[in-house]
């Protein structure tokens, strides 16, 4: 009863602002972590390689290193170079590419439309503004992670659309999410919303990361495919529950939308200590190991829930 109250109030706090937004204020998410993917197990794992390594890391690095060479992701202007650098890439692997121009910011929009039931809609998201620093971990690993998946997703058709978000003013209360979701019409025909955030620190090396659906009815389909892809691939991953709203998935939740975050421990313990600093550049502490491992299974997760016949044999 206690756990339900507590989940039952946080889904029903509207977007903050950013002098409350910041995550280490959140205490009511580190009082619900819970380790969920048998820890037990995880030696086991290691020992085991990926069935099949898709993730190209070599491009997500370089990726990752162009588009957190910018200070600070806040200004319209360097958020104008952001939307360009991601325009060009997905450009490259065939991706349409729109905007969302909102109040005092836009979003960024790229698709992959599907041929057979195009209506039918997987959204992926991250957001590209930043705190006063570069943001190579938050948010560029969500972001350049989403591309990285992406450029394989390119390499094939599905019957349902992939639709790419990248949200402006994340930072400041939810704004572009809560401005898109707004926009949407035919909620029916969205599947869900996975929504990456910073994922580059596992000081601990133990593969712990958040999956959070706050146990939500209707987003628990996504979480299930995501663990299910890491049991498929055998991956060296740590589930970690926790209910969390100050990401873009609440902006879907409160409008009756599935949607999941995914995230590193960052609630469970394991934070980046540059968090909304200036030390937040690409170096040592990210780990690309890991990362990689977070997008194999959220990249065979999405294809289990675009691809019908993937579906029906599940």
């Amino acid at each position: 009863m206690k756990w339900t109250l507590l989940l039952l109030t946080l889904l029903s706090l509207p977007a903050l602002p950013h002098e409350n937004h910041d995550w280490r204020t959140d205490y009511e998410a580190y009082l619900s972590v819970r380790y969920e993917f048998p820890l037990a197990g995880i030696k086991n794992l290691k020992s085991q390689g990926i069935k099949k390594e898709r993730i190209d890391i070599s491009f997500f690095k370089e990726k990752l290193k162009e588009f957190s060479s910018t200070p600070d992701r806040r200004s319209t202007e360097n958020l104008d170079s952001a939307r360009l650098f991601l325009q060009e890439e997905y450009n490259k692997i065939g991706f349409s590419v729109s905007s969302q121009p909102f109040g005092n910011g836009t979003n960024f929009i790229a698709e992959k439309i599907g041929f057979k039931n195009p209506e039918k809609v997987l959204i992926l998201s991250s957001h590209i503004d930043s705190v006063k620093c570069a943001g190579a971990n938050d948010n560029g690993t969500g972001t350049i992670g989403l591309l990285a998946v992406a450029k394989e997703l390119s390499k094939q058709n599905y019957p349902y659309t992939i639709r790419i978000l990248g949200f402006d003013k994340e930072e400041i209360g939810l704004v572009g999410s809560d401005a898109y979701v707004a926009t949407l019409k035919n909620k029916k025909d969205i599947i869900g919303n996975i929504n990456f955030e910073m994922m580059g620190v596992n000081q601990r090396k133990d593969g712990s990361f958040h999956v959070i659906d706050c146990q939500k009815p209707s987003s628990l389909h996504l979480s299930q495919s995501i663990r299910s892809a890491i049991s498929e691939l055998s991956l060296p991953l740590t589930i970690v529950k926790a209910c969390t709203d100050r990401s873009d998935h609440a902006s879907f939740w409160r409008n009756g939308l599935p949607a999941v975050v995914i995230s590193e421990n960052f609630f469970g313990g394991d934070a980046d200590p540059c968090y909304h600093s200036k030390c937040d550049v690409v170096d040592e502490r990210l780990n690309f190991n890991y990362m990689k491992n977070i997008l194999e299974a959220v990249l065979l997760a999405t294809e289990n829930l675009i691809n019908e016949e993937k579906k029906l044999r599940q």
